[in-house]
């Protein structure tokens, strides 16, 4: 019998964590088990060396990817991915996050034919696009057409299950996970070459992309907070910005609040494990958060964590043993607990030495399985129509 063939749709090819969960997912799936593709509905610009990168990892794997011809038309996009997916016989669409869990479950529920499954992923919560966009409603019906509903986390899930109404027990829990021993070794002299920290400088960053979830604004906040405490620190904003009007405002708050030299905008970084090695502790102030690939890779390179008690964060970070975990939104709380950690370098260390221990729970191999064990069950009868 010929392998089943299971598309994964994505936004784009970004720098953030969603193509990058979906490539360890299809990674650490059985090789010889699926004939698998990857749909994306969009070319997004800037950056394009680090894309060209995720997008040759891709292909290292053999798995081939196809962009929409459409770029931009949500309606053109819609109907030709479910051009596409009549065209490849795909017996699975797996879509990822907000836009693809509409526009491919659109294109899906269009081209249905008996057998085809379909699985959409939740990779964070998306309140703020429902609200913006109108589209909680299409989101309940697109539930109720789905075969499997998977979330990054516990916390996701349980929203997905109160804001969509759909029973807790239909959302299927898959924990995103980390490479361990790859954020484990990096070069702490390269990395602090490379943001060019000099001596005796501690290095606090939050790293991910600059936009309205992971409260830049609280960080810039509570860095003009320390900075007067403690004169060896610097302040590294480490990502790409969602819009340009996103680093704008960042950049004006810092220019505002005098903090010169000591806040910095690094923008995308390629070596990851060489940032988490050069830094001191990592803030993670969210406003939400789904799962926080960040948090994982800190702890699995053993460094002490600031962030916000929102979303999955909990879950991730084990409080007063791998992180402090602060309200969201309170840059005064977020400068008290940097500054606990700051002068406690022995506290730093124990946090830092219990993260990596809790870092080895989380395996992008389980996660795998996970996935591997639903799909089993969609597609044991892909005769029968859902």
């Amino acid at each position: 019998m010929a392998r089943p063939r299971i598309a994964h749709v994505l936004n784009t090819i970004g720098l953030g964590g969603v193509p990058e969960a979906c490539f360890h997912l299809l990674a650490n799936l059985p090789a010889d088990r699926y004939d698998l593709r990857v749909y994306v509905l969009r070319r997004a610009g800037g950056e394009d060396g680090a894309r060209a990168g995720r997008l040759g990892r891709f292909h290292e794997i053999d798995v081939p990817v196809a962009f929409s011809a459409h770029d931009g038309d949500k309606l053109a996009v819609v109907g030709h991915l479910a051009d596409w997916l009549t065209r490849h016989d795909i017996d699975l669409v797996h879509t990822h996050s907000y836009k693809p869990n509409l526009y491919g479950r659109l294109a899906g529920v269009l081209c249905r034919r008996p057998g085809l499954r379909v699985v959409a992923h939740y990779h964070n919560q998306y309140d703020d696009k429902w609200q913006a966009d109108g589209n909680l409603l299409l989101e309940r019906r697109l539930a109720d057409c789905s075969d499997g509903l998977v979330a990054c986390s516990r916390s996701v899930a349980d929203h997905v299950a109160e804001r969509v109404g759909v029973p807790r027990e239909r959302v299927t829990v898959i924990l995103n996970g980390v490479e361990a021993a790859r954020f484990a070794g990096g070069d702490r002299r390269t990395g602090r070459a490379m943001l060019g920290l000099a001596d005796g400088e501690v290095a606090i960053g939050l790293v991910g992309r600059i936009s309205e979830q992971k409260g830049q604004e609280e960080f810039i906040r509570a860095a003009a907070r320390v900075a007067p405490h403690s004169p060896q620190a610097v302040f590294l904003v480490i990502g790409s910005a969602d819009a340009p009007e996103h680093l704008a405002a960042a950049r004006s708050l810092a220019a505002e609040l005098a903090l010169g030299d000591r806040l910095r905008f690094t923008g995308h970084v390629g070596d990851m494990p060489a940032v988490y090695a050069a830094l001191d502790v990592l803030a993670a102030p969210s406003r939400w958060e789904g799962f926080g690939l960040m948090l994982v890779e800190a702890m699995a390179a053993g460094k002490p964590i600031v962030a916000t008690r929102v979303g999955a964060i909990p879950e991730v970070c084990a409080d007063n043993e791998t992180a402090l975990l602060v309200p969201p939104r309170d840059p005064e709380a977020l400068a008290e607990a940097l500054l606990a950690i700051l002068r406690d370098p022995e506290r730093a260390r124990a946090l830092g030495a219990v993260g990596v221990e809790r870092a080895a729970r989380f395996s992008w191999a389980r996660s795998a399985e996970g996935l591997d064990a639903l799909y089993q069950d969609l597609l044991a009868d892909r005769s029968a129509r859902p």
